[in-house]
């Protein structure tokens, strides 16, 4: 799922779970299990999760994921996953170690709270607000990932973060 979502990663956000165009598991691999891996990669901080709301009531997972900064590190040999990961070294993408970007590391914590700051990011994106009420969140948001302290208290987690969401 990892290197699905790496190879397309130049689509966006990519369906999956119980909604139309979705990702379907590959053959063997249950829909239960297909989504399980989806809910890992989230929380383990290697892809981006939209979930949407399940209207049926039944506990459906459906949403939109897309591999991020740390699952491409991941993913090109870069860095250490947090989790055991099988990965295809046939399809594994071809980045010669010297021509890697320097990679900075971040402790748990660290991740923890850029992780959190995504979710506030998303759950303001997504809320029912005006364009004006969430554009002042995010210059709020853009204008602590640029301070100091965020530098110091997040690592390279908030450099990250204001990239990702506040280009210039």
């Amino acid at each position: 799922m990892l290197q699905l979502l790496y190879e397309r990663r130049s689509e966006g956000s990519i369906p999956f779970g119980r909604i139309e165009q979705a990702v379907p598991p590959p053959g063997g691999i249950s829909h239960r299990d297909w989504l399980r891996a989806v809910a890992q990669f989230s929380e383990y901080g290697l892809i981006d999760w939209s979930p949407l709301e399940d209207e049926t009531g039944m506990g459906l997972l459906s949403g939109f994921a897309r591999i991020n900064d740390f699952g491409v590190k991941v993913l090109e040999g870069g860095v250490e996953p947090p989790i055991r990961i099988a990965i295809d070294k046939s399809r594994r993408p071809g980045v010669p170690r010297q021509k890697q970007a320097p990679t900075a590391t971040s402790t748990p914590q660290q991740r923890m709270m850029t992780d959190a700051l995504e979710k506030v990011i998303t759950a303001i994106n997504q809320a029912d607000l005006s364009k004006q009420e969430k554009d002042e969140s995010k210059s709020l948001l853009r204008k602590l990932l640029s301070s100091k302290a965020a530098a110091k208290v997040l690592g390279a987690g908030a450099q990250s973060l204001a990239a990702k969401y506040f280009k210039p």
